[in-house]
């Protein structure tokens, strides 16, 4: 067994993934609308700075939060971006699936403490 033909097998299936076929299909109507795509990348760049701040152990802004949540609920009357948002969500709860299955299956390798 090869690891990286087994690598390449997994990105075929991600690709061919009734999850990633979603996301581009909402990427389509995205890309011819200007105001939803604003809309989704100044979402995405937002959430990013609340979750890097909530990982640094920054206090809670909580003016970015009401920020996001005001995004959130403008996105809700705009199908085109609450589709790719929510194809984006499902696909990245694939990927996150993933990750956590392989970092699981090494994870008594990697443990240099013998902690669980």
């Amino acid at each position: 067994m090869n690891i990286h033909d087994k690598a390449h097998d997994l990105a075929k299936a991600l690709n061919t993934s009734d999850e990633y076929q979603a996301v581009l299909k909402a990427k389509q109507p995205l890309a011819a609308d200007p105001a939803a795509k604003k809309m989704v990348n100044d979402f995405f760049a937002k959430q990013m700075e609340v979750e890097y701040a909530a990982l640094s152990g920054a206090p809670e802004d909580k003016d970015k939060k009401e920020q996001l949540q005001k995004m959130i609920e403008l996105i809700r009357y705009n199908k085109t971006a609450l589709d790719y948002i929510q194809a984006q969500g499902r696909f990245q709860m694939v990927m996150n699936d993933i990750s956590k299955i392989i970092a699981e299956s090494v994870a008594e390798g990697l443990d240099i403490l013998g902690k669980k």
